[in-house]
């Protein structure tokens, strides 16, 4: 195995991003005007640098009209996505092993093949030469039409993390211990200067602030991300460049938010937004105005823009449903990068009246009573909606029921066991829902005893967790009972049970 400079001592944490999926990406593409690949008949997915998996095995679970490859140079890696498929039972999905250079060497030789190609923060952690060998693959690899997910972190909102990854490389290696061991001390020092008042800190702002937050995540994570030889915050107009010589044009974010500028832009640089031209420099505008972080870029091997007509039946044919959590009326307030933005009842409180009742197609929305007038503002509402977690599209077409169930009686029976996978697959969202370990206990009762509820079910779950080593929060009869009237009642329409 080549070395590449990167983390390999401890896995990457399960993870999961619903951007990946390829029934969100053709719900934003549609937003957007654009033709994305056709999801209800037989279709291609691959993501380059997938970790342990889980976001792979999910994807594969809920779509079975997909063929799913999954590529990691990690052998450990490797070895956990093939044994959660096999024991799930996903004959769709594949592992391969391989580094960015050994796939290049050969993508030159096959032909185009996959609808979808995914990439999940791994761009901003591999080196200039690996990131040119990514840009080779979906040269060769990307369908016409296809469409390219990228996350990377970027500038300028990550422009002060260069100079702390360095120093926590340089920490490192005098640290002994693995890689968490190494980052946690690296960072133990620098949250000691901050406090001490160093210079740093007080011209970056930002670098306490993210500190504050790492001592949050996953310490494995935070050792992928900052402890690789290679790291880079990005400028969008140099990734817009270098993808466009692969045949890949910008089509717009994965993150909703970002593509409506009446949201996501201070309303007085709107003026200043309407005097640029290109689509670099508009996108590096917006990053400067929201002091970007992290992008989630849209890219299609050449734009395939629908007309007027098209746009609106593709529109019209969305159905979308409220998730577990969601509000059901009144107006809400959308916590945004540039402050709360309020979301006026008049538009969403018939949306998600209707849909508190059940799943609604668009054309079901236009035609509520209270909207007249308003179609227009539907599709965005909608988007907003989506990104902030309260309602998600429905899968076209046939959904994967007992597929799913397998894959989550796994990840269910494992959590039990003490795995922190944190999703599992929902059949009618071509996607996965967050559920922590309680949540996944249940599932696991009700899949075994489908007729179990109430008390019996309850103190069922709470045998099997004081079993497995006790929960240890207080508030578990409480959680309990949200979890059977508020979480329960979605799962099952999204035909998890």
């Amino acid at each position: 195995m080549r070395d590449t400079g990167y983390v390999l001592d401890v896995p990457y944490p399960h993870h999961f991003q619903r951007e990946s999926t390829p029934l969100w990406l053709s719900f934003v593409a549609s937003a957007l005007g654009i033709a994305a690949p056709d999801i209800s008949a037989p279709y291609s997915w691959c993501e380059l640098g997938c970790g342990q998996g889980l976001g792979a095995a999910l994807n594969a679970a809920a779509n079975p009209l997909g063929r799913f490859v999954a590529v990691d140079f990690n052998p450990r890696h490797i070895a956990h996505g093939r044994a959660l498929a096999r024991a799930a039972g996903l004959d769709n999905l594949e592992f391969v092993e391989a580094d960015f250079a050994s796939l290049a060497g050969i993508a030159g030789e096959q032909r185009a093949q996959y609808d979808f190609i995914v990439l999940s923060g791994v761009y901003s952690w591999i080196s200039a030469a690996d990131r040119e060998a990514v840009r080779h693959c979906v040269r060769h690899w990307l369908k016409p039409g296809g469409i390219l997910y990228l996350g990377y972190m970027c500038q300028p909102g990550m422009a002060f993390l260069s100079a702390m990854q360095r120093f926590l490389r340089c920490r490192g290696d005098s640290v002994a211990g693995d890689s968490v061991a190494r980052l946690q001390a690296g960072l133990g020092l620098l949250g000691r200067m901050e406090q001490g008042g160093a210079g740093f800190f007080r011209e970056h702002p930002a670098a306490g602030r993210y500190l504050a937050a790492g001592r949050r995540e996953d310490p494995r994570q935070l050792a992928h991300e900052l402890l690789n030889a290679h790291w880079d915050s990005l400028h969008v107009a140099d990734v817009m460049a270098a993808l466009s010589a692969c045949g890949c044009e910008y089509i717009g974010s994965a993150t909703p938010l970002e593509n409506i500028d009446a949201l996501s832009l201070p309303g007085n640089l709107l003026p200043l937004l309407q005097e640029l031209r290109t689509p670099a420099e508009r996108e590096t505008f917006k990053d400067l105005a929201r002091n970007q972080s992290e992008r989630r870029d849209l890219y299609q091997n050449g734009v395939r823009r629908l007309d007027e007509q098209a746009h609106r039946q593709a529109l019209l044919d969305q159905v979308v449903t409220a998730l577990p959590g969601a509000p059901e009326g009144g107006g809400i307030d959308f916590d945004t990068r540039i402050g709360p933005v309020q979301g006026q009842a008049g538009l969403f409180s018939p949306l998600l009246g209707a849909l508190a009742a059940g799943p609604c197609s668009f054309a079901e929305l236009a035609r509520l009573p209270a909207l007249q007038g308003q179609t227009g503002l539907i599709s965005p509402a909608l988007q907003m909606l989506a990104w902030a977690g309260h309602i998600h599209p429905l899968l076209p077409g046939e959904v994967a029921t007992e597929r799913c169930r397998s894959l989550n009686q796994v990840l269910c029976e494992r959590a039990l066991q003490g795995t922190a996978y944190g999703y599992l697959a929902a059949p009618s969202l071509g996607s996965a829902v967050a559920a922590d370990r309680l949540q996944m206990v249940a599932l696991r009762v009700l899949l075994e005893y489908p007729g179990i509820a109430g008390r019996l079910l309850r103190e069922t779950i709470w045998t099997l967790l004081a079993n497995a080593g006790g929960p240890g929060e207080a508030d578990l009869e409480q959680r309990l009972l949200t979890f059977e009237t508020v979480v329960l009642p979605r799962w099952r329409q999204m035909g998890m049970l």
